[in-house]
């Protein structure tokens, strides 16, 4: 029996990889794999996210949940499973805690989530990011949705140059029922996609995978500017229907202005930063970094 979960991070690409994966439904079937991503645990009563989280409804719905996915695990011989709210969300508080930490809440969550799944072992699936790109993705998301307007307000005493995917990946590797961890960059994404495929399936199903266009984009530069000058003396504007219609209006496509609220001091600290967490990151045990042939 083998269990792969991905778990994101989020704004790296994971619904892409999610549409691929989802294509190949009908085969994985066939070859005795089970997959479920974000269409099977965000409504009603398979709210993974929610089943992760703290208090009694959240108890109560994990163990109906540990239910349905004990009888998933006791059917299929392969599991595999998609969900980047597995780490948290993109609200302030569930993606960047105190000392610096990004998803604060990780490890126990998907503690929670292998004890619903028989405690077997897994390899976990972890996309990273540069991290002022990251985080601007992850504010432009919350624009987009109404939580946010100031990307200061949204980031509060939290230092991008301080983000350590590897702090991440080691929470994740202390726990017992984690095998392995496989890892890439965002921005290696389109040359190592073919052995991410084949990180999570049989190679003769990664061979058969199709490319979808890419699917969730958010604001470009010109969009936020609208979106400021409609809402930042408006309380009771509505942010996130502005958000999208600004976001219809100066598209995210080539050519358009990228959204650029970090200073240049501090982007410069957080390139070199990542430099050199992704060279502690591929050191770690157990751990695959994924890149491209030839570096």
């Amino acid at each position: 029996m083998s269990l792969t979960i991905h778990v994101g991070a989020h704004k790296t690409a994971s619904t892409h990889l999610q549409q691929t994966l989802r294509g190949l439904i009908p085969q994985m079937l066939a070859a005795g794999i089970h997959y479920s991503d974000v269409h099977h645990w965000r409504g009603g009563a398979t709210r993974l996210a929610v089943a992760l989280g703290e208090g009694a409804d959240a108890a109560r719905l994990r163990k109906r949940l540990r239910r349905r996915l004990d009888v998933t695990a006791a059917t299929w011989p392969e599991m595999v499973i998609s969900e980047e709210n597995i780490l948290g969300s993109l609200r302030r508080e569930s993606l960047m805690g105190r000392g610096n930490l990004i998803y604060p809440e990780a490890r126990r969550r998907m503690g929670r989530l292998c004890g619903m799944l028989r405690h077997r072992p897994a390899t976990i699936c972890l996309a990273v990011r540069e991290p002022c790109d990251f985080l601007t993705s992850a504010f432009s998301m919350q624009v987009i949705g109404g939580h946010e307007l100031i990307l200061p307000d949204y980031l509060g005493d939290f230092d991008p140059a301080r983000l350590s995917w590897t702090e991440l990946a080691r929470r994740l590797l202390a726990m017992r029922r984690v095998a392995r961890l496989v890892v890439w960059t965002y921005e290696d994404y389109a040359a190592v996609r073919p052995q991410i495929l084949s990180a999570i399936l049989p190679q003769a199903l990664a061979d058969q995978a199709g490319d979808p266009s890419p699917a969730i984009v958010g604001l470009s530069q010109p969009a936020y500017r609208e979106v400021l000058a409609l809402t930042f003396d408006r309380p009771e504007a509505d942010l996130a229907r502005i958000a999208r219609e600004a976001k219809s209006r100066f598209p995210r496509e080539a050519g358009a202005e990228p959204l650029n609220l970090i200073d240049e001091t501090t982007a410069a600290r957080a390139r070199a930063a990542y430099d050199a967490d992704l060279a502690q990151l591929a050191r770690l045990p157990r751990t695959t970094l994924l890149r491209p042939s030839g570096r």
